[in-house]
């Protein structure tokens, strides 16, 4: 079954990616990456279902794994492809309409989308922690491609950008990987698996803990610089804002994901093999310095998709943080805010794109008297930054007061009220920029009229689910985020 469902997961994405270089119709394209994402999404509920009954899954030959945490957050990213791939079908529409997009970047869209999913499938289901390594690196050089969709040279400046710094990290990530393989050598039975995840688990109380400090300290500088943790974030703003609305949504829900990701693989195995309080503290020092670093570029912001960009530095942060408190409800806490924040950063981002296509602008201080304009997509846009920046009774909130609740009960009352005034001060910009693009009079230029029906249903689907999420956690959500808590205390 294992071999399966491994095959599925990586090998959808791989066929839609082969059938999107093949035929190069616009119908065919939007046909078979809704395909390729939809059966994706429904293979990985398969996998969450069959990890919650036999707790791991590996291949024969080792190189694939998966457990209740890898189970978690691919269902959350394969979701939020599938929510980028339901949503790019009416935007590139548009887009093609206004002649914004020619059919060949319509066809390197859909082919990179493709690939895009692939590689984060690869890092989050390879045991080896090489081919980790290389799935990261290989999710860089997918999406630099779509940050340069619009070949602008703002856009193509963002993509070089991304690219160089990304890689930088990565490649003190790949360092940090190559002293965690140095230290395992002379405890794992055989050396071809001592860049294994379960083989490290395994005999982690017998590694070296001064090596394993050494190399968790590369690896959270080069891991943190993909998930956008400050100060290693400045290629964020650039590549969420020059990229197309969609893909900076699931850069935001899948590719951030899939960085903390592979952070909590390492801390997992520091804890576990050196004990006391290193990977925590530096945890809880980058969560606070990433908030507070996101604060003052938040206030002074005039592009709402930058805007975006740093409130995702703020929650990777908030995520960081809770993971550092280093208890089951702080754990939970954590991970319910990975799904939190996909959902409400994917409602956002592609809101934002509605309301860029309609005023033609990425400048704030030209979209005023959206409520006039496109009346439903204004209303999801500000009922989203409520949700965004903690207020009941969405989800977010819920997330956010677990971790203060597991913050304050483990002492850490000063960390816990710096917290809070970040997010306060947060939610005053925030409420401050977007009150001034919904109300007020629309420029005369501006032609009324909302997105289709479709893109609307959806983003009304995203904005039930943080309400849901605010009022009632279902129960087969709790016993999933339950089964990731289980892994991450080691």
């Amino acid at each position: 079954m294992s071999t399966i469902i491994f095959g599925l997961l990586l090998g959808l994405p791989v066929v839609g990616t082969i059938l999107c270089a093949v035929f190069h119709h616009r119908k065919v394209l939007e046909a078979v990456t809704l395909t390729s994402t939809g059966l994706t999404f429904l293979s990985a509920l398969w996998l969450v279902s069959t990890v919650m009954q036999v707790t791991v899954l590996s291949s024969e030959e080792g190189w694939w794994y998966a457990d209740g945490l890898s189970a978690y957050i691919i269902v959350i990213v394969s979701g939020s492809a599938l929510i980028v791939a339901l949503y790019s079908t009416g935007y590139l529409r548009r887009q093609i309409r206004d002649g914004n997009v020619t059919t060949r970047q319509l066809w390197l869209y859909y082919l990179l989308l493709n690939v895009f999913l692939f590689t984060m499938m690869l890092v989050l289901l390879s045991n080896n922690l090489g081919f980790l390594w290389i799935g990261s690196e290989a999710t860089t050089l997918a999406t630099a491609f779509l940050v340069a969709f619009y070949e602008r040279e703002r856009s193509i400046e963002a993509a070089w950008k991304y690219v160089i710094i990304c890689s930088v990290g990565i490649a003190l990530a790949l360092f940090g990987i190559i002293l965690t393989y140095y230290s395992a050598l002379d405890v794992v039975p055989s050396s071809g698996s001592a860049l294994n995840w379960s083989s490290l688990m395994l005999v982690a109380k017998d590694l070296d803990p001064a090596v394993l400090k050494l190399a968790f300290v590369f690896v959270l500088v080069g891991f943190g610089t993909k998930a956008g943790l400050a100060p290693m974030h400045t290629w964020k703003p650039d590549a969420y804002g020059e990229a197309p609305a969609p893909i900076s949504a699931l850069m935001a829900a899948g590719l951030v994901n899939v960085a903390l990701y592979s952070l909590m693989r390492f801390y997992i195995l520091v804890n576990t093999a050196a004990g006391g309080s290193f990977a925590s503290t530096l945890f809880i020092v980058f969560g606070l310095v990433s908030m507070g670093v996101a604060l003052p570029f938040i206030l002074i912001q005039k592009d709402f998709k930058r805007l975006l960009a740093y409130s995702s530095v703020e929650h990777v942060g908030i995520i960081v943080f809770a993971l550092g408190i280093g208890t089951p409800l702080a754990y939970f806490g954590a991970l319910l805010h990975l799904l939190n924040n996909a959902i409400a950063k994917t409602l956002l981002f592609l809101t934002a794109g509605n309301v860029r296509l309609a005023y033609k602008s990425k400048f704030m201080l030209k979209v005023t008297g959206a409520i006039k304009v496109m009346p439903v997509s204004a209303t999801f846009l500000i009922v989203g930054v409520f949700a965004i920046t903690g207020w009941p009774p969405f989800g977010v909130f819920i997330s956010e007061f677990t971790i203060m609740s597991a913050a304050f009960s483990e002492g850490y009352a000063v960390p816990a009220v710096l917290f809070i005034g970040i997010v306060a001060a947060i939610f005053v910009g925030f409420i401050y920029y977007t009150a001034r693009m919904v109300f007020g009079e629309p420029s005369r230029s501006v032609k009324a009229g909302e997105a289709d029906a479709s893109t609307l249903w959806l983003l009304g689907v995203l904005l039930a689910g943080l309400l849901l999420l605010g009022i009632y956690i279902p129960s087969p959500l709790q016993q999933c985020i339950q089964s990731a808590v289980h892994v991450l205390k080691g």
